[in-house]
């Protein structure tokens, strides 16, 4: 019974990100997310009390599967777990664009949840995350720098691409959402962050 009631509440905020990533907040009505999940309204709020409750578990969604991105290659070592955290930040962006869409319009217009999911997940994923580039700083394995200008650079470096891809796939002759050009982005955003922020002691573990 707990299987099926995840797996139904997986169903709904799957078709709730799909349809905020694509109408907004205010054009994804409570009726088309559970036309989008097939179900009936009544399901839906047995679920998701109200509309504000299903929007804020999307984002804690969202948010807990960056967390898990971090976690899975925190204890790597730092050029190492660098690499890897944007790598898998870049293959998570790549397969979830209309997350990334619902994310960055909750920061962008400093929504009614962005305190609350910057209070409880976000701060806390960037404290720890400052605190491991600190250690390396101190190691002299990335170059002396606040640990929030690392931190940003590696959320620029892999997400907004995936924020432009409509412009992207205007003005570039290729598709940017291919296989290649994906595994080339992701290749050169470990490059631009290994070279850029490794310190003179991670040199020598650096691929010539």
């Amino acid at each position: 019974m707990r299987q099926n009631g995840d797996g139904m509440r997986a169903r709904i905020l799957d078709a709730a990100e799909r349809l905020f990533a694509e109408r907004g907040y205010a054009g994804a009505t409570t009726r088309a997310i559970a036309a989008e999940a097939d179900i009936n309204k009544r399901m839906l709020f047995y679920y998701y009390s109200t509309k504000d409750a299903l929007y804020r578990a999307v984002l804690e969604r969202i948010i807990e599967n960056l967390i898990a991105i971090h976690e899975r290659f925190r204890n790597a070592p730092g050029p190492i777990g660098l690499g890897e955290t944007a790598e898998g930040l870049v293959a998570f962006a790549a397969a979830n664009l209309g997350a990334l869409k619902v994310l960055h319009r909750e920061i962008i217009d400093a929504g009614p949840h962005l305190a609350g999911i910057a209070r409880d997940h976000l701060e806390p994923l960037f404290a720890r995350g400052a605190a491991e580039v600190q250690r390396n700083v101190d190691g002299g394995v990335f170059r002396p720098g606040d640990p929030m200008h690392t931190l940003v650079n590696v959320g620029g470096l892999t997400l907004y691409y995936f924020l432009i891809v409509p412009l992207l796939a205007r003005i570039w002759q290729r598709d940017p959402l291919a296989p290649a050009t994906l595994a080339e982005r992701a290749a050169m955003v470990r490059e631009c962050l290994l070279y850029g922020l490794a310190g003179p002691a991670a040199r020598g573990g650096l691929p010539s």
